[in-house]
Parts: C-alpha cells; structure tokens; sequence
C-alpha cells in the first residue's frame, strides 16, 4: 500500500500528515486493514477492497468527531501526542505500536496470533 487517497484529503493549510502503523491480515476468509492508532480496520476480499473499506472507515471517524468537536478528545484517548497542548498543523504524534500493546486486546491478539504485514502510511489529518 503506497498511499492512502481519502477523498477528503487535499494539500492544505488545514491538514497535518502523520504516519500511522497499519496492519494487513487474513481473517475468516477476509482481508482486514487495521490501524491501532485509530482503533479502526477494514475489510473486504482482497487487499483492494479492504483499503478502500478502511478509507470510508477513517473519513466517518473524522467526519463524525470533527461534527461532534471531539476529535482532540478522542485522539488524546487512543494515545496520541499534542505537542504544545495545541491541536494543530506539525504537533501530532501517533502513539507507537508497542505501547497500545498493553491497553489494546485485539491489536495484541493480532500480533501474536496472525500473520500480517506491517505498513507504515501517512495519513492527512484534518486540523
């Protein structure tokens, strides 16, 4: 996966890039794209139709807590980093994949017990 092509996504003074682990596995027949980070996945029966389940996936989250103004709140909960105490363009930090291990079940299901392939992606995040 080279990128990810969100439909909302457009080179802006009101977007921040971030890099985010995704994982890619197999699952009753199915191929699941999952992002820790987030704490969403998508699916469908090839890697095609799972990256483009995870892009309607990320665009709802971002709609839905940008219409809610709870996107700070919610990412600050998964384990993001806001520098400055700021939410703003160049001071976000996705949490590391290691330290969701202890708090997140189905990532540490995953990583024991799947076979996957780690992608890291950048991902233009509304500011």
């Amino acid at each position: 996966m080279n990128s990810l092509n969100l439909s909302d996504q457009s080179k802006n003074e009101t977007e921040a890039n971030v890099n985010v682990d995704l994982l890619q596995f197999e699952e009753d027949g199915r191929t699941i794209i999952y992002s820790p980070a987030f704490d969403l996945s998508g699916y469908g029966n090839n890697k095609e139709e799972a990256k483009a389940s995870f892009e309607i996936s990320i665009e709802e989250f971002f709609r839905y807590t940008l219409n809610k103004k709870t996107l700070f709140i919610e990412l600050k909960r998964l384990g993001w980093k806001i520098k400055e105490g700021k939410f703003k363009k160049g001071n976000l930090e996705s949490p590391h994949l290691a330290s969701l291990t202890t708090e997140n079940d189905y990532l540490a299901e995953t990583l024991n017990n799947k076979q996957f392939t780690k992608y890291d992606q950048s991902i233009a995040m509304p500011v």
